[in-house]
Parts: structure tokens; sequence; C-alpha cells
């Protein structure tokens, strides 16, 4: 009797190791498998969002067929706690495995609203942008002159989570110029008290951030523009 007791303990041991098996081969296809998203879409991680959290956001979004297997996945690369906040584009049928890269590799955001500066020679205009994740380009949303009133597209732009921020200036553009338009432009703080010596800003394109000082980023154009002498 203990023969055929050992003989079906083994028979079970071999189903359950089989059957393990076969669920980790599926895990896998799943992981790494194109996953269900019907088109592309932009993604919104939050600062301090956990990866169970964001599984069930894609989930929400149709980008995922089995967020347990998307967590298990990430947490099994490690990559769990590699979670970067900002704005991603996942494109159409993303794997887990390559929304997991997307998400933690960092970088800049690949999608999302950005507002422009445009600092010209005879206009200083705010141009509102945001990215169509099927074709992929920048769609503008709404512009003004920046000595007039924004209008409700960009304070509506402007508490986005994710936003991004960019300053161009047009080649000619002199000093004073410069210091009017940076005091048109609210997301900036403190008051500028002299102004730049004429040709010693570089009129290049500058990534800004809500409450970045007028000062210092007169100092980086001019540091910029050292660097080039």
């Amino acid at each position: 009797m203990w023969r055929s007791a050992a003989s079906n303990a083994l028979t079970f041991l071999i189903l359950v190791f089989l059957l393990i098996g076969a669920l980790a081969l599926w895990g896998q296809a799943q992981y790494y498998g194109a996953g269900p998203l019907s088109e592309a879409k932009c993604l919104l991680v939050d600062r301090g969002q956990t990866m169970r959290k964001l599984s069930q956001q894609l989930d929400e979004m149709g980008a995922l067929s089995q967020p347990a297997i998307f967590r298990i996945g990430s947490e099994y690369e490690n990559k769990t706690a590699q979670l970067k906040a900002g704005s991603f584009l996942i494109p159409q049928g993303s794997s887990m495995r390559e929304i997991t890269d997307i998400v933690t590799r960092g970088g800049a955001n690949t999608c999302g609203t950005e507002i422009v500066f445009r600092l010209g020679i005879n206009t200083t205009q705010a141009q509102i942008r945001e990215m169509d994740p099927v074709t992929q380009k920048l769609v503008e949303i709404d512009s003004f002159d920046l000595s007039q009133a924004p209008p409700a597209a960009y304070k509506e732009a402007v508490a986005l989570p994710g936003l991004r921020f960019r300053l161009t200036m047009a080649e000619g553009i002199t000093s004073w110029q410069v210091v009017e338009a940076l005091s048109n432009i609210d997301i900036l703080t403190g008051d500028i008290l002299e102004i730049p010596a004429e040709g010693s800003l570089a009129t290049i394109s500058y990534e800004l951030r809500k409450g970045d000082t007028r000062t210092g980023l007169l100092q980086r154009m001019s540091q910029t523009q050292e660097s080039y002498l």
C-alpha cells in the first residue's frame, strides 16, 4: 500500500511541477507578447505613484490583459522601485515588458502638453501644444501675446501635472526685450534689477520649471553665451 501511496504522491508532485511550469510559460508569454492597446495613448505617471496603482491605470486604458502579470514581471525584473514620474507615449500593441521599460528608464517626457514661450523681435507669444499620441505630432491648442491676459486654455494647462515649459529666443532680440518678456511670464518669480549687456545672452531654447527665478534664467543665458566664446 505504501508503494501505491508513494506512487500517487510522486504523480501528484509531477503534475504540480508541470502545472507550475505551464503557468510560468503562460505568464512569460503574456508579459512579452503584444498587448491589447488598440491605439497609442498618453500615460501620466504621478510622482510617488506605485506600480499597483499604475497597473490599474493601464488596465483602465486598455493596455494590459493581466494586471497581476504586469506587477509580477516588473517585480521579477527589479523595476518596481524604478518607476519614473512623467508623461509617456504608450505605442499601440505595446507588451507589458515594453511598457515597464518605458515607465522606468527615465529621460524626457514623450507625451502630454507643453507651453512654449517664444521671444521674438516684434512679438512675444505663449503657445500651448499637446502631443497627439496617434500621429505623434504636437498640435497647437491655443496661443496668445504675453502682454495680454492669458486665455482659459493656458490656465487649464498650467494646472496639469507633468506639464513642460520651454522658452525660445529669436536671433537679434535685444537684452531689454528679453527682460520685458520675462517679466510677463507668470511661471517665473523674482524681479530683474539690471538689464544684461547686449550680446551677453545666448539665443537658444531653454527648458523651464514653474518657480524658476528670472535672474537665475538670465544667468543661465549668460553662462551659455560665455561657453560659446
